[in-house]
């Protein structure tokens, strides 16, 4: 059985400047919901994402700049357990870009870890769509990006 948490948000930047701070995994200790994260957005290349009592290395699998980032994981194998995280960026007609974060979990541990997949993390999504937010719109504040 599978499941789906989506967050979205409208963010008043560009998708380049939203992308910009998206990618730019040195600093998501400073704004966002992960304590620290390392790596490229290049298809093919590993990321290590930290969380508070977590570590995962998901692969990305998509990394379009200013549309797409998108990247997957698994716990054993797929049958067991697969995530597939993407932040889809699209230009809004009053030139925000409105993100929309979304990850999807499949597997037979689906079943099991439901319960704990649903309020917590959707917050945590929007939590983080919060940060990301703040952060961009500061950013293009100053004229920084």
């Amino acid at each position: 059985m599978d499941a789906v948490l989506t967050a979205v948000v409208d963010i008043d930047a560009t998708p380049e400047a939203v992308w910009n701070v998206l990618t730019d995994f040195a600093t998501y200790g400073e704004w966002s919901t992960f304590t620290s994260a390392e790596g490229t957005a290049h298809v093919g290349n590993r990321l290590t994402m930290r969380m508070p009592g977590m570590t995962f290395r998901p692969t990305v699998t998509v990394a379009t700049p200013g549309q797409e980032l998108r990247w997957a994981g698994t716990l054993g194998t797929k049958r067991l357990f697969h995530g597939q995280h993407s932040f889809t960026l699209s230009p809004n007609h009053d030139g925000t870009t409105r993100l929309t974060n979304r990850e999807e979990f499949s597997g037979v541990l689906v079943t099991l870890t439901r319960r704990f997949l649903r309020t917590p993390k959707r917050d945590g999504y929007a939590a983080f769509n919060t940060g990301l937010k703040q952060r961009v719109e500061g950013l293009t504040e100053h004229g920084t990006r």
